[in-house]
Parts: C-alpha cells; structure tokens; sequence
C-alpha cells in the first residue's frame, strides 16, 4: 500500500527538519571553535605588555646608539645617555649630508671643549688627551665604530667633528654614563600612538633609586618620553603644558626618526605611581600614555574569559543540534511504515 501524501509530506518535513538542524551545527562548529582564538591572542598580548622591569644590571651590557651626522652641523642626537660603566659601546652613525663629518670622543671626563678653540687648537687637544673614537663619515654613507668605556659612573664625554669649524658652528654633543646601579627598563614608542608596554615598574626599597629607561622608536613619528615630577598627579590633554612649564619633568626624551634607540635617564625621590606621556601633537589626546610604578605593584588586570570554557560550550551545542538533527532523520525513515488501525465498527 502506498504512503498517502499527507504521509510523504510528513516525511519531507522531517527529513528537512533533520537538515536544518544538521547544518546549524556544523556553522556553529565552523565559527564558535575559532572564535576562542583571538581571545587567546588578547590575553597572551596583554601578559607581554604588562610589565617591563629588568632590575639592576648585574654587569655592563653592550649598549648600542644610532647616531645621525647632518650639515646643520649638528648631531642628532645631542646626547647619548644611560650607558653603564666599563660598557662595551656601539655607535651606528648615518650621514644624512652632503659633507664629510667625523665622530671623534673625547678620552677627557667631564671636561666640556672651549667652543672658540680654532680647528688647530682643537687637533691639538685631542693629539694630547687622545680619543674613545675617531671616525670620519662621508657624505651620505653609514659606519659604526665600537670602543670600552672607562668604569667612572656619572661622567659625561664630549663628541665632535673635527672638519674645520664644524665643532665651532654647533657640531657637538655628550655620551653620559649612568650615575650607578638602579632600574634598568626597556620602553616602545609606535604609529598607533601608544608605549609599548604602557605600565613600568620599578622594585625599590630605598630611595632616591636611579631609573634608566632605553626607548625604542617602532614606527617613524616623531615622539616623546616625558615623565611628572610628581607621583600621583594624572594628566589632560588640555592641562599637561602649563603643568610641565610649572614642574619641568623628570626625563623628557625626544625620540625623532624611526629605529632611534634613546635613553631617559632619571632619579626617583619616592616611591609612588609616576605618569608619562608622549607631548607630540594630538598624541596624549590618541591615548599615548603609561604609569612607571615606583615601590609599588599595579593592581593585577583581569583575567581573560578561559577558552577551554568557550570551546566546551560550542561543542557541547553542537552536539545537541546533531542530537536533535539525528532523532528527526531517523523518526522520518518510520513514517509510513507501520499501517494504521483499521477502523473498527
């Protein structure tokens, strides 16, 4: 006997049914699993932006600046700062011009030269008192030199280009060594106009505490490190220029071309949570800033939804939609097939 049509349709509405149910859980297999990933992926970003803290350096690192050579004449930049005492030290220099300039380091401690020496005067000086580095840089072209730094903290070491009257215009600069042990740290600036990381901390227990930050630029704006006075006092963007000219900051380093690696070298009276900010315009305002703890921990961030959870609870509604999607395919194979009661009189 052949099903009736209200029989097949039945059947077919299972079968679709059976279907329906069957593809929502392979969707839901094919999104909810990866959806876990970029939750993973946050949590692992936020554990490697958290806290940067190298502690007091056991012994001196290899310390490497990036240094460029202009015809202002200038060096750019100026200063060189936060190296250790008895160093290693790599200068990367660049000639940005188109006249030859030297790099030549002074061996004389804390001794600024008389900037209205004549090129001869100036030849002799370092003839008598001899030089960390002396090298000449064409137009246009890179070298790097390498020399040891003697073991004085705190001294300052001055740098010229001996070309005639460069050094007279302006073409001068100093290498400082950091003042002692104390907090070592390592800080990025980047395009999306934030420090990476945006939290420091700095583990002291006595004070004042020596803080050397190496800065790092990641992108190719032009940015600043600049750190309050004063623990406590958070900043605007429309207040952080009269209080800077009221409290001039702890370190205000100014990082200006793309890879620039710079040092802010600073001391830190007391133990407090201490705000920086990058003073570029508009920067502050696109959230570039960070909080260097000092003595204290920051309170622990949140911990990430788990995606062992997010991943459970997908797969367990898969399971469920097949459930379902498997007991109409099977009940529609019974429709039909058992012949109804006849009726009775």
């Amino acid at each position: 006997m052949r099903p009736s049509s209200a029989t097949r349709s039945l059947e077919r509405r299972l079968r679709r049914a059976a279907l329906g149910w069957g593809v929502a859980a392979v969707v839901l297999l094919v999104l909810g699993v990866p959806a876990a990933a970029p939750i993973a992926q946050a949590a692992q970003r936020g554990a490697a932006l958290s806290l940067e803290y190298a502690g007091p350096a056991a012994a001196p690192a290899p310390e490497v600046y990036w240094l460029n050579l202009t015809d202002a004449p200038a060096f750019l930049p100026a200063n060189l700062a936060g190296a250790a005492p008895g160093a290693n030290v790599t200068v990367h220099l660049n000639n940005t011009g188109s006249y030859d300039h030297t790099f030549t380091l002074s061996k004389a401690a804390n001794y600024p030269i008389n900037q209205s020496w004549t090129p001869n005067q100036l030849d002799r000086f370092f003839a008598t008192n001899g030089s960390l580095a002396n090298l000449s840089v064409s137009a246009g072209r890179s070298a790097m030199t390498t020399f040891l730094l003697p073991n004085q903290a705190g001294a300052a070491y001055e740098f010229v280009s001996l070309v005639p009257y460069q050094f007279q215009a302006g073409m001068r600069g100093f290498l400082n060594v950091s003042a002692g042990a104390g907090a070592r740290l390592n800080e990025g600036t980047s395009d999306q106009l934030r420090f990476l990381p945006d939290t420091l901390v700095v583990n002291a227990t006595s004070f004042p505490v020596v803080v050397d930050v190496q800065i790092t630029n990641q992108g190719t704006y032009t940015h600043t490190w600049t750190l309050s006075p004063l623990a406590g006092v958070f900043l605007t963007p429309q207040n952080f220029t009269s209080y800077f000219l009221a409290h001039p900051p702890l370190a205000n380093a100014q990082i200006t071309t793309a890879n620039q690696v710079l040092w802010a070298n600073f001391t830190i009276p007391q133990k407090g949570v201490y705000e920086y900010i990058c003073t570029a315009s508009g920067h502050f305002a696109g959230g570039m800033n960070g909080t260097l703890w000092v003595g204290l921990l920051p309170p622990p961030s949140a911990a990430p939804p788990s995606t062992a959870i997010v991943q459970g609870v997908v797969l367990a509604g898969v399971g469920v939609l097949l459930a379902i999607g498997t007991l109409l395919a099977v009940a529609s194979t019974f429709v039909g097939r058992f012949p109804s009661k006849p009726p009775t009189h």
